[in-house]
Formats: structure tokens, sequence, C-alpha cells
């Protein structure tokens, strides 16, 4: 493995050209723009995480979960003058997915490590992926979908579909049921979705490992 070689990959040329501002207290790497759209809008409420407000940056990378995973540390050279880095990606589609959450956090953290990340940086792994996230908040889901007789009418229709089972809390395969909801819905996917998600989203209902880990990383950065 050349984590200790520099990086000449054409990802690491233009990710250091997204850092040509002054460094800040976080920089953030996610898997995509769904991703960056929902985690930026959280930390942008700083109150309801339990830290300071606090200036940071935000990019997903071109290679997505597969791209953080095995490149984050390179991705993220041009900014080792930032405090702090988070990155996030989903288990399911970054190449490991028979790997538990644990060991690839492990690997991505301490390839992050040897290249000067020492003890300043989290990496946080969506099991199965972002949208069991969105789930713990079926009630802003069914907002935000503007579905028929709200949260209740949601999850009975997930499970005429066989998208959910009696007595579950959220789908098990979240992203195939909210790609279907969308569908039902005629609504077209976009990030902007996950953003307006993320503006409403209640921080008490969740109760995801890796959602948990993300807020406990950042209440020990940055603590209010």
């Amino acid at each position: 493995m050349e984590v200790g070689r520099e990086c000449e990959r054409p990802v690491c040329r233009w990710s250091a050209r997204l850092s040509t501002g002054p460094p800040k207290p976080l920089v953030i790497l996610t898997a995509g723009k769904d991703e960056q759209f929902a985690i930026q809008e959280l930390v942008r409420r700083p109150t309801d995480l339990g830290i300071r407000p606090i200036q940071f940056d935000c990019f997903s990378h071109p290679g997505h979960d597969a791209g953080v995973f095995k490149r984050a540390h390179e991705f993220l050279r041009p900014f080792l003058k930032w405090d702090h880095a988070l990155v996030v990606f989903d288990r399911e589609g970054c190449g490991y997915d028979q790997n538990p959450r644990e060991a690839l956090e492990s690997d991505v953290g301490n390839r992050l490590a040897v290249n000067g990340w020492e003890n300043r940086a989290g990496v946080v792994v969506i099991d199965p992926e972002l949208e069991s996230w969105v789930w713990d908040s079926s009630y802003q889901v069914s907002r935000v979908l503007r579905w028929p007789d709200g949260a209740d009418g949601l999850k009975r229709w997930m499970a005429e579909r066989g998208l959910m089972k009696e007595g579950e809390s959220k789908p098990a395969r979240p992203k195939e049921a909210f790609d279907a909801a969308l569908r039902h819905r005629r609504i077209p996917h976009s990030s902007v979705l996950f953003r307006d998600l993320a503006k409403a989203f209640k921080f008490r209902a969740c109760t995801d490992a890796a959602f948990q880990r993300l807020i406990s990383t950042l209440q020990y950065w940055f603590p209010a």
C-alpha cells in the first residue's frame, strides 16, 4: 500500500485546488453529494449537536464510497493544516461490504494516521447507507415527500409492498425503500432532499450507531 508516497493522482491535484482558502477547524470528506448536503447541514446546527459553532469545509469524493475508503488519506493531504478531518461513507458500495463497520473505520483511520492525521481524524461508516439515518426520522420523510396520511400512511404503504415488516422501526433496505417512495410520489432524486431532511432532522429520534459516533466525535473535538 502506497500510504507513504507523495500523491500525484489527478484527484489529489484537484483537492489541492480546493484547499486554497485559510485553514479551518474541520474538513469533512463524504462519498457523494447526498452525504455532503446532509452532513454539512447537520454541522450547521451546533446547538442540536451539542457543539460550539465552527467553520468547516465539506467535500464529496469523485470516487464515491470506494474512493473514500481507498483514497481518503490522499484526498485530504492538502488539508493537513486544518485542525481535524471527518470522513463519512457507506459500508455498501465501498468495495468491502462484507466487513463490519468498525473494521472499515479502523482501516481508513490507520491510513489517515500515518499520513499526518494522527489523533486528529475521525471516520464514520454508515451501515448500510445514508438512508438508514433518514428513516430514523420517518415523520420528516413523509413531510418532505408530502405523503398522504403522513408517517403512518407511508409505513402502511411500505408494509403493503414488502419494503418494511410489521413491527420494524425502519426498512431493512433503506435506500431501496426511499427510492421506491420517491418514484411513487414522482419526485426526482436530488441531494436537496437530503439537505431539507437534515434541516429538520430530529436528533433524539436517531439511535443509529454511526450517527451517534458522528455526534460524539464532534462533541469531543468542539465541546459547547
